[in-house]
């Protein structure tokens, strides 16, 4: 999720060829509501959201989450699958 509009994402979803939209969210709304508002790191000073991965359930809780302020650095694809197992398994 990031605050571009969505006419932006979608080029950029085309472009890069991925296979899911980029969601918009260019009001914050839904950034401020997870607490990932990063004042002032945009171009310009405006504010974006923070480099974040989130597993959300059903019920809109978060259960899992890393967030960071460089965008470079990503969880790795088997922590996440991790986080998403250990859930599972949470839930049994």
């Amino acid at each position: 999720m990031v605050v571009d509009p969505p006419a932006v994402n979608a080029a950029l979803a085309r472009d890069a060829g991925l296979a899911y939209p980029i969601l918009a969210d260019p009001e914050l709304h839904a950034i401020d509501a997870y607490g990932l508002r990063h004042a002032g790191a945009g171009p310009g000073g405006h504010d974006i959201a923070y480099s974040a991965s989130v597993l959300v359930d059903a019920a809109g809780v978060v259960r899992w989450q890393t967030v960071t302020d460089n965008f470079r650095r990503r969880p790795l694809p088997a922590t996440v699958l991790a986080a998403v197992d250990a859930l599972g398994a949470a839930a049994h």
